[in-house]
């Protein structure tokens, strides 16, 4: 699946309601390891947890690329 532009994954897991979360955030790395993430709930809930954990990423990307650029301007 894909959210805001990033792969995820909501796998089953043996268990009742045991799910593993699998998000491919960008730049992490060269192999594209999964974040990986294990949940107990239902498929629904995991799948917002991996949707609110891309929200939570892509709004520290965007605060850390703000914080780059206005370092950058001081600089100059």
């Amino acid at each position: 699946m894909h959210y805001e532009g990033i792969e995820y994954a909501v796998r089953a897991s043996p268990g009742l309601d045991q799910w593993t979360l699998l998000i491919y955030f960008p730049h992490k790395g060269c192999d594209e390891t999964a974040t990986v993430i294990k949940f107990t709930g239902s498929r629904e809930a995991a799948a917002g947890v991996a949707r609110r954990r891309i929200d939570n990423w892509l709004k520290r990307q965007q605060e850390k690329a703000h914080r780059d650029e206005r370092v950058a301007k001081e600089n100059n």
